[in-house]
């Protein structure tokens, strides 16, 4: 993070770099299920085999890491952004809050992704479609930021400069 931070960034490229960042996370998963999806040739709903300890595993993993993003999220932004951090400081440090929360909601949709391949079980592959949509919810959009980051008046200024380097 720390290479990236002194270079020229514009509200620009900054945008298009979080927006390819989670689009990237979200095709992936998409895609991997498509895959999995079709090569699958046994596909059965079954939940009542409580031998298999996937069947607790991954909804477990699910709420776990779902409930863990949120709150190292929050923990990232509140504890990393102080009242006299620059724009660029704040924006680097979303980026940073975000990339943890997204990686915390991958990892147990493609752990369910893996479950429906093993078993076959769509009660895997529900889990997965839910941590996506919610993922696909979350994306980050300018308001969303100026929201999130709480930004002054001037700041918002700057952020709409769309070419205008940050400071």
């Amino acid at each position: 993070m720390s290479s990236n931070y002194n270079l020229p960034q514009t509200p620009t490229t900054f945008l298009r770099t979080i927006t390819i960042i989670h689009l990237a996370l979200a095709a992936g998963q998409v895609l991997f299920g498509i895959v999995v999806l079709s090569l699958n040739k046994r596909i059965i709903i079954n939940v009542r085999d409580t031998r298999d300890p996937l069947v607790y595993a991954v909804p477990a993993l699910a709420i776990i890491c779902f409930v863990l993003s949120g709150f190292l999220y929050k923990k990232v932004l509140s504890g990393g952004i102080r009242p006299d951090s620059t724009l660029k400081g704040k924006l680097m440090m979303y980026q940073t809050a975000l990339i943890i929360r997204l990686a915390l909601l991958e990892g147990p949709s493609l752990f369910g992704i893996v479950a429906f391949f093993l078993t076959g079980s769509l009660f895997f592959l529900l889990i997965s479609l839910v941590l996506i949509g919610y993922f696909i919810y979350i994306r980050p959009t300018k308001d969303n930021i100026e929201e999130t980051l709480e930004l002054t008046y001037a700041e918002k200024e700057t952020f709409n400069r769309r070419d205008e380097y940050l400071q």
